[in-house]
């Protein structure tokens, strides 16, 4: 597989096979990135598919400074904070309903949900750059440093944020679990 730098050099010089393959390969974390942030999978491959089309749009301005990778991640997270914004936070429409047990143990199926829907509520009461800094360090597997560059902060703010996020949901699930009867 040829390198991202090599194929971000052909795409600037006009080689849209090279971009193509810069979309190949990161269409589906850009996407799944977006669908966490929304909650919405329509909505998830419109901002995606915006992100590349302004990656693509401003790859000539593109100095880098980082990664392709990061620069993308970058565009992709502005992208959904600005649509939340714009949409105000949408809640989770479906947390309290619960499909008929599928499982020979359905007691097991309803705890399991349970605990689903209170670390949806818990993470949607994280303040916002805890909630990106916590989805790009566990869902997307980034190195504090690549969430520095993504995020635009230091690695020590970086740092903290994953560490009162963390701190947060774990009290929140703590408070959940003892108000259940």
């Amino acid at each position: 597989m040829e390198g991202e730098d090599r194929l971000v050099e052909r795409a600037r010089a006009g080689d849209e096979g090279a971009f193509e393959d810069l979309v190949r390969r990161y269409e589906k974390p850009i996407y799944y990135l977006a669908l966490r942030f929304v909650q919405e999978e329509g909505a998830a491959a419109d901002l995606a598919q915006t992100a590349f089309l302004k990656a693509f749009q401003g790859l000539q301005g593109f100095r880098r400074r980082s990664s392709f990778k990061t620069w993308l991640y970058r565009i992709a997270m502005n992208l959904c904070k600005n649509y939340l914004r714009d949409q105000g936070k949408k809640k989770t429409e479906s947390l309290g309903e619960m499909d008929p047990p599928s499982t020979a143990n359905p007691l097991r199926e309803v705890i399991e949900h349970e605990g689903r829907r209170l670390l949806a509520l818990a993470w949607e009461k994280l303040p916002e750059k805890q909630r990106l800094t916590m989805t790009l360090k566990v869902h997307e597997g980034m190195k504090y440093r690549e969430i520095a560059k993504v995020m635009g902060c230091s690695v020590g703010t970086v740092k903290a944020n994953f560490h009162h996020a963390c701190t947060k949901l774990k009290a929140m699930l703590q408070e959940g679990r003892d108000e259940m009867p």
